[in-house]
């Protein structure tokens, strides 16, 4: 349980955090009208076309919980990247190659690890609970056949290429963002910033489907380094995700373009037993150490979203619908099975076309392992009752526009019958979780005016 000193410490960081980026958003916008930003916008979109792009974001998100959750409480995450797209044909005259990396971070703990204890998240932000710089995208990319072969071969992260649509990234809870969070939680898939060495290889089986897979190595320790030790003897397995997908997403060619993406993964990295420990007894009522369970995890999904208004076909105003399924393959999990639906209105009122607004909804089921492990571990905390098996959140937001490349998004979410799976070891059986947030995103680039020059320019 957090006590009351450090809840109040939170608010303090948490309320000076956002005081301090949104002075700094609007102190940024008012300056992208100086010549001073002018020039500078105009020298780094020269070095793009010279074939070096750089690129930033700062994204910072406060949660507070007044009620549900194993406690009540209040924190404020954040994340800065910085990095660059090196095109080497233009800078080393290596046909199709390009070389990128990024270097991150992160500060403060998540809401579901301090105070609510969810499998889920209340700020999809929180991706590594260790405060400091972190070296993440560090890779080589080649493309051969006229673009249509893509390989990556370096230290990557799996849920930059699968389980991924770009609308789902448009809310503040991490239940889809970039991928399902049972698929971020439960398939050995690796997230930005703890890459790990990896292949990754895309087929564009012609020029709106593509076929993609890779192979990834699986390594626990590389979220609490700084992301330069390379080495491989702490790998526990690989990952290989394997994916299809049919995209039509130019709003140009096609007003009402649209994203379907089907896919699964084998992971060879061992899995710890929810329920029993290494002497086959309750771990919920006798502690000890986590046995081990069957010799993989595997898994599949089924996404897509669609435009399905616009009020003219040049408009950036939209109505956008997304919905997705993950499936685990087998039981040995928190959670066996994840299905959501929800949607993005980009433009709500015609004067505010860039503003959006979005719904999510998810659905969770717990498997009855951990549904028992956590109902012992209450009994011998000292209280009583059973999780209900299966969850729903919902988040509502408003994503305020404030400048070019600014974008400030309260929000609110509520839990149905939420899990304690991140702090098992309470008497507390939680009651339904309503939460209130605030997202600041910056990204740098946009800020700037910057392009990203396309293949060929």
């Amino acid at each position: 349980m957090r006590s009351k000193h450090h809840t109040f410490g939170a608010i303090a960081v948490g309320l000076g955090g956002l005081c301090c980026l949104a002075t700094g958003a609007a102190f940024a916008s008012a300056a992208t009208t100086g010549d001073t930003t002018d020039g500078l916008s105009a020298s780094l979109q020269r070095l793009a076309a010279r074939g070096v792009f750089l690129r930033a974001n700062l994204i910072n998100q406060y949660a507070t919980n007044p009620r549900g959750g194993v406690d009540q409480g209040r924190t404020n995450v954040g994340q800065f990247n910085i990095g660059a797209d090196l095109d080497l044909d233009k800078l080393l005259g290596f046909h199709g190659g390009s070389f990128h990396f990024t270097v991150y971070r992160d500060y403060g703990n998540g809401l579901n690890h301090d105070v609510t204890g969810t499998f889920s998240k209340q700020q999809y932000i929180y991706k590594n609970e260790f405060p400091r710089w972190h070296l993440g995208l560090f890779a080589y990319e080649q493309r051969f056949l006229d673009d249509r072969l893509d390989i990556f071969l370096g230290r990557l992260g799996t849920t930059s290429y699968y389980a991924h649509l770009a609308t789902n990234c448009q809310f503040q809870s991490g239940v889809h963002c970039g991928v399902p969070r049972l698929i971020n939680a439960e398939a050995g898939y690796s997230l930005l910033p703890s890459a790990t060495w990896a292949m990754n290889i895309k087929y564009h089986t012609s020029k709106h489907t593509y076929l993609e897979t890779g192979v990834y190595e699986v390594n626990p320790t590389t979220s609490a380094s700084n992301g330069t030790d390379f080495s491989i003897a702490n790998a526990r397995g690989v990952t290989i995700p394997v994916e299809f997908g049919w995209t039509r997403t130019d709003p140009k060619v096609d007003p009402y373009g649209f994203e379907v993406k089907v896919g699964g993964y084998l992971s060879t990295a061992p899995i710890n037993d929810p329920f029993y420990n290494t002497k086959g007894k309750s771990r919920g009522l006798h502690g000890g150490t986590a046995r081990r369970a069957g010799p993989n995890r595997s898994g599949v999904y089924l996404m897509a979203d669609r435009v399905v208004w616009r009020p003219n076909p040049g408009s950036s105003r939209n109505l956008n619908v997304f919905a997705g399924i993950a499936q685990q393959l087998e039981t040995d999990e928190i959670m066996r099975q994840q299905v959501y639906t929800g949607f993005v209105l980009t433009g709500p009122f015609a004067s505010r076309p860039q503003d959006t607004i979005g719904l999510s909804l998810s659905y969770f089921d717990m498997t009855d392992a951990e549904r028992n492990y956590l109902r012992d571990a209450r009994i011998r905390a000292g209280g009583h009752g059973s999780n209900n098996p299966h969850e729903y959140t919902v988040e509502l937001n408003y994503g305020w526009h404030v400048a070019r490349g600014v974008t400030l998004m309260p929000n609110i979410q509520y839990l149905v019958h939420p899990d304690n799976s991140g702090i098992p070891n309470t008497k507390v059986l939680p009651k339904n979780l309503l939460v209130y947030g605030v997202n600041l995103q910056m990204n740098l680039s946009a800020l700037f005016g910057l392009r990203k020059p396309r293949p060929g320019e």
